[in-house]
């Protein structure tokens, strides 16, 4: 059911959207097969932020893998379960994990206010359009979109620098948005069910055409005696 799951974007996905430049993304180019650590001769791992032992996760977006962060030199990274084949493509955050849980638990805070305005319309029961959700919790699809907006609104992303941090009018405009948004859900204005298209956008199954001001005329006798 679509209003059980905990929140419907990752700390990685918040990261991402809040924090410019912090998703470190590529391909790992060993050459070889079942590696136990990642290899990116044309990255710095080091310089991008990533740390072992503290909680940064990676993940192995090819065979849908992702361990903490044990190990990291400039060009390799080992993370707990995860192997490598050559062309394996990696993602990672620079966020620790106290942090991680920090950015899930408003995460989990805020996706009750989309649950809420799901369950007022009946949202819950039906199948999402995979615009509505997606299912990755990657941020691309409506519902993490808003989940990691309204999140960001109530918590400043751990790893944004000073110069990135929202002014009050940013924080206050982020959350208008947000509070727009679940409303036109409320009002029915964005459907989530797969197969609707919301009341702003209205389905005729079946209507009269008039070509004339007089055929026009006769439609609106017909259909009113």
């Amino acid at each position: 059911m679509a209003c059980t799951v905990p929140r419907y974007a990752s700390a990685w996905s918040y990261a991402a959207f809040w924090c410019l430049g912090s998703i470190i993304a590529g391909v790992d180019d060993s050459g070889g097969a079942g590696n136990a650590s990642l290899q990116d001769l044309q990255a710095n791992f080091i310089n991008a932020g990533l740390e072992a032992n503290v909680g940064m996760v990676m993940y192995n977006t090819t065979q849908g893998t992702s361990g903490v962060i044990t190990a990291v030199t400039a060009t390799t990274v080992t993370a707990t379960g995860v192997t490598w084949d050559n062309a394996d493509g990696y993602r990672a955050v620079a966020i620790s994990g106290i942090q991680i849980a920090t950015v899930e638990h408003y995460l989990n805070l805020t996706a009750n206010n989309i649950k809420a305005a799901m369950a007022a319309v009946g949202a819950c029961d039906c199948t999402l359009a995979s615009w509505a959700f997606n299912g990755l919790y990657d941020g691309t699809d409506f519902l993490g979109k808003l989940n990691v907006i309204e999140a960001g609104g109530y918590h400043t992303c751990p790893c944004a620098m000073p110069g990135q941090r929202m002014t009050p009018d940013q924080r206050a405009n982020w959350l208008r948005l947000s509070s727009e948004m679940l409303n036109d859900i409320v009002m029915g204005k964005i459907e989530l069910c797969a197969g609707e298209t919301g009341s702003t956008f209205p389905v005729i199954g079946w209507a009269s055409q008039g070509l004339t001001p007089f055929s026009a005329a006769e439609i609106i006798a017909n259909e009113n005696s």
